[in-house]
């Protein structure tokens, strides 16, 4: 009886001290994975907060006012009057005024 005492006892003493030791090792582990996983949602915060101004500048640039502007003043395009337009049809000898 004594001997399967001791027996017991010497498995606890060696399996307790183990179990704790793997369970504060899983606890490490699992604090350097919380940590890992609000990294990762700040840099999808500021993705989307990025994506977001992004996008706006975009609107901002494809305004048509913008791009009239810059036809006219940047690269010195204007609008074409009624007069000015001609279509020409390949395979026609002959053009045609609008």
């Amino acid at each position: 009886m004594k001997k399967c005492f001791y027996v017991v006892f010497i498995f606890m003493v060696i399996t307790i001290p183990l179990f704790l030791g793997i369970n504060a090792y899983q606890s490490n582990v699992c604090g350097e994975i919380r940590r890992e996983i609000r990294g990762v949602e700040r840099l999808q915060e500021t993705s989307v907060e990025n994506g977001r101004i992004i996008a706006a500048e975009i609107a901002d640039l494809m305004t048509v006012e913008r791009l009239e502007n810059v036809a006219r003043y940047n690269l010195g395009l204007r609008k074409m009057r009624p007069e000015e337009i001609r279509l020409i049809i390949l395979g026609r000898e002959k053009e045609l005024d609008l």
